[in-house]
């Protein structure tokens, strides 16, 4: 990740968020998330066209959205999220790891709850085909991917792999 603020801010109390995503009581969120304040505008205009096209409300924070979408088992650690302010489509990137014994679990997991393709190995290592979906389904536009650069492993010996690198990511615009 390129940048992460060490700053957070507590939130003390659970709302829904993205429709579905929730933030979960005593969690925390970026400081530059919570002081954002977004105008009625900008909210009226998601709720006239945001929503139906499968965008993250625009005061969503940045966060662990699958400890938020209740799908983030105990044995996946949450890195951080990553706001794309300047990037297309303006996604919130939220990173976690899991280690190779438990990779087939978490590649299992997400392939049930989201409908990510299995992993496959090409080139340089293991990967998922780009895949979004909408989470739930008239919920915002989710993309899912899970991956590591690796020697070639067969499935069967990804225990030998350290961890296995996971992003979620919602958007804030269409291109």
């Amino acid at each position: 990740m390129s940048r992460l603020r060490s700053a957070v801010v507590p939130i003390r109390f659970a709302v829904m968020l993205c429709w579905g995503l929730a933030v979960v009581a005593g969690s925390t969120a970026r400081a530059e998330d919570a002081s954002a304040s977004i105008s009625a505008a900008a909210l009226a205009d998601w709720e006239a066209h945001g929503r139906a096209e499968g965008l993250a409300r625009p005061d969503t924070p940045c966060q662990d959205f699958l400890l938020a979408m209740g799908q983030k088992p105990d044995y996946v650690e949450y890195l951080g999220c990553e706001r794309g302010d300047g990037m297309q489509m303006k996604p919130l990137t939220a990173s976690y790891r899991v280690s190779g014994a438990a990779a087939v679990r978490m590649e299992n997991h997400l392939h049930k709850v989201f409908g990510m393709a299995r992993l496959v190995f090409e080139c340089c290592g293991w990967g998922s085909r780009p895949y979004s979906t909408r989470h739930p389904s008239d919920g915002p536009t989710v993309s899912v991917g899970m991956g590591v650069e690796t020697p070639s492993y067969p499935r069967e010996q990804w225990q030998k792999i350290p961890y296995f690198n996971i992003t979620v990511a919602v958007y804030r615009e269409l291109p």
